[in-house]
């Protein structure tokens, strides 16, 4: 007897389910209209990676700009640029080596 009165509030409650959720009516433009729903879920979410992604790339060029028009330039010494490399390293290292010899400062 207990089992027939679960079974009839479980009916019931299906009864009151297919009342609030009808089944959709079936026509010609039923699935045309199903993807379509579900591509514009699909571009949407595909839309926000995509600005994700423009994002990262201008600000990648943005620094490697940064770099190569800032950074490289002012790290960068042209004191060899219009000697040879002996007369650079003599230019450089010129005071050392007398000081050393003459056993002065180090």
């Amino acid at each position: 007897m207990d089992r027939m009165d679960e079974n009839a509030k479980l009916d019931a409650m299906f009864a009151e389910y297919r009342m609030a959720c009808p089944d959709p009516e079936p026509s010609a433009n039923f699935m045309p209209g199903m993807w379509k729903r579900i591509e514009m879920r699909r571009v949407a979410t595909v839309s926000v990676f995509k600005h994700w992604a423009q994002i990262c790339v201008m600000a990648t060029v943005a620094l490697t700009l940064l770099i190569g028009a800032v950074l490289i330039p002012k790290f960068q010494e042209n004191a060899a640029s219009g000697s040879s490399y002996l007369e650079a390293l003599s230019a450089e290292h010129s005071a050392d080596y007398i000081h050393m010899l003459a056993g002065g400062p180090r």
